[in-house]
């Protein structure tokens, strides 16, 4: 079965499964794809009322036609404070999230309305929330245009669901998706290739770009253009922005991609961490490894039903459900599992080493490694078919929607139909 050059591109060399997909669309509108956070409300110690624990106000921030982290100005523009999220959402959906503040306050308003947000006070929390407190998401997704016997994939789709055998890549959303660019910065900056890593992330072409987009990234191949872009470039383009007023005022690329939130700098060299994992993980599918259970010496995921956080050694006599896991790259990698010796290969083919995530001179950026489970998680999964194909399930955190509708659907154009 033939893989998009899109896939390919972010390390997603193979399907889980081998059934025919059922093509279509998702995204046509906003509303046909909903997101929903779950959190784990008894370990944030939540309360209706601030008191001398209780100071951190939690928000539900539901927002649509815009990203979580331009949501997040809006929403802190319009409370006058700083807030965080545990997760990113896109902007082509409607997506409910949780926000808490960052610094100890009393709420002066519950509700807020600005342009693109709606955001409740929820309650107060002894501290901020993490992503620990985070479960995992809910889905309702809208896919029109599908063709095929629809009913026989779902069939499909569910079984392979049922036997965990979905291989949990990170999906599109984690490379930039339509520019999918945010890896190649990454490895860049790992390889402390600094001015390489403000080329690629002002010039680096989207293939659907707007007409006007591709011209300013054009122009940005000669810094004598920086200050004419600067004046009409698109506000959506604020990290570029960012970057080019320092370029105008230094010319110096360290101090450039300082300006841009550490936040940021850390998803480009994780983006790259992602890369390699798909990678792996395509390579483990393909040399026949089982995904889906672990074996001697592994080191696994202990599934609960609030919690897949919790990392031990394979235990044969545990009743928990266990996922294998591929350790990410970093520099604290170690090459003790069956998995590890398919990562060490694809880091020794990419030329890199594990000395190689620690960047003395971005110090900020430098990942020590990690696992991450092989199979994607996917609980309450339902389907009604009429006119379209509406699909609701729940996706534990870290795991992509369009990771597993890309097996259900098997798009050759997977960007130009939604993903």
């Amino acid at each position: 079965m033939i893989v998009p050059a899109v896939d390919t591109s972010i390390g997603m060399e193979v399907y889980s499964t081998d059934m025919q997909g059922i093509a279509g669309s998702i995204k046509r509108s906003t509303d046909q794809f909903l997101v929903e956070e779950l959190l784990d409300k008894i370990s944030i110690d939540l309360t209706n009322n601030p008191d001398e624990e209780h100071e951190y106000p939690l928000y539900l921030l539901q927002k649509e036609g815009i990203d979580s982290s331009h949501a997040i100005k809006e929403m802190e523009f319009a409370i006058g404070c700083k807030f965080k999220a545990v997760g990113l959402k896109d902007a082509k959906a409607v997506t409910k999230q949780y926000v808490s503040s960052v610094i100890k306050r009393r709420a002066t308003k519950a509700h807020h309305v600005t342009k693109h947000c709606i955001v409740d006070l929820i309650g107060y929390t002894t501290r901020p929330i993490t992503k620990g407190n985070l479960v995992g998401n809910g889905f309702t997704i809208t896919i029109t245009g599908s063709c095929g016997n629809v009913e026989q994939s779902i069939r499909e789709l569910q079984e392979t669901i049922y036997r965990n055998n979905i291989a949990n890549f990170y999906g599109y959303q984690r490379f930039g998706s339509a520019r999918a660019v945010t890896h190649l910065v990454g490895r860049e900056m790992l390889k402390k290739n600094f001015k390489e890593v403000v080329e690629l992330f002002l010039c680096y072409p989207g293939r659907y770009d707007s007409k006007e987009t591709t011209e300013m990234r054009e122009a940005c191949k000669d810094s004598s253009n920086f200050e004419r872009v600067l004046k009409i470039m698109s506000p959506h383009m604020d990290l570029e922005r960012i970057l080019l007023q320092e370029l105008v005022s230094s010319s110096d690329p360290i101090r450039a991609l300082r300006k841009i939130p550490i936040s940021i700098r850390r998803l480009l060299v994780q983006a790259y961490q992602a890369y390699l994992f798909n990678r792996s993980l395509s390579k483990a599918i393909k040399h026949g490894h089982d995904i889906a259970s672990p074996t001697s010496g592994d080191v696994c995921f202990c599934v609960t039903d609030n919690d897949v956080s919790r990392i031990r050694r394979f235990d044969e006599n545990s009743t928990v459900i266990q996922l294998p896991a591929i350790p990410l790259a970093g520099y604290a990698f170690k090459d003790d599992n069956r998995f590890s010796s398919i990562v060490k290969g694809i880091m020794e083919e990419e030329n890199f080493s594990k000395n190689d995530f620690y960047v003395k001179e971005m110090q900020e950026v430098s990942v020590e490694g990690g696992f991450r489970h092989t199979s994607l998680l996917c609980n309450k999964f339902s389907h009604m078919l009429g006119e379209s194909l509406k699909l609701r399930f729940f996706l534990y955190k870290g795991s992509y929607a369009t990771v597993l509708l890309r097996e259900l659907m098997k798009p050759t154009d997977p960007i130009a139909v939604g993903f």
